[in-house]
């Protein structure tokens, strides 16, 4: 049987999950909403150049999410699409198993759509690995002060980035983000 991060696969409800890849080396295991075009198809693509396996969140283009997905494996990543509402607990709940089966415990969430991230960081709070982190770089939301103590208690930083005026830098911004984060996650 081939590796999971190689098999292509139905997820339980409607949508389709994809991916191919070699296996990550260093267990590095991101999920990124809203990675289908972007300020969240950049920051996928540069965290899978730095080892991660990505989970590639669309919702309505699958066309545009495959494509950030094939660039990801042209350049030797590792990723796969899900097809999630994150606003839906159970898509979301989903999500982090089909991740978790491909690829292993998730480490970082990075939330990119911009629908809220409230359904993501509950599930995230519950599923996140020891010591991860979460990325919000659409600015939607608040974390309630009991969700605040949970994910506190597991040791995982929550980053919060409020959307600006103007259009992001371009690639070199995402990449200075990611090393940010990566100082959090190692």
């Amino acid at each position: 049987m081939a590796p999971a991060s190689t098999r292509a696969r139905t997820p339980a409800r409607p949508g389709r999950v994809r991916g191919v890849g070699r296996p990550t080396s260093n267990d590095a295991v991101a999920i990124v909403t809203g990675g289908s075009r972007g300020a969240g198809r950049a920051i996928a693509r540069e965290l899978a150049s730095r080892g991660y396996a990505v989970a590639l969140v669309y919702l309505r283009d699958q066309c545009d999410a495959e494509s950030a997905v094939d660039e990801i494996l042209a350049a030797g990543g590792t990723a796969l699409t899900v097809r999630a509402d994150v606003a839906d607990a159970l898509d979301v709940e989903r999500l982090f198993d089909e991740t978790k089966a491909a690829f292993g415990d998730v480490v970082l969430v990075v939330h990119a759509a911009t629908q809220s991230a409230s359904v993501v960081t509950s599930q995230a709070a519950r599923r996140l690995r020891h010591g991860g982190a979460i990325v919000d770089v659409a600015g939607s939301d608040a974390i309630p002060p009991a969700l605040a103590a949970e994910l506190r208690a597991r040791d995982i930083t929550v980053i919060g980035l409020a959307p600006g005026t103007e259009s992001p830098g371009g690639d070199e911004d995402f990449r200075e983000l990611v090393a940010v984060l990566e100082r959090w996650v190692e």
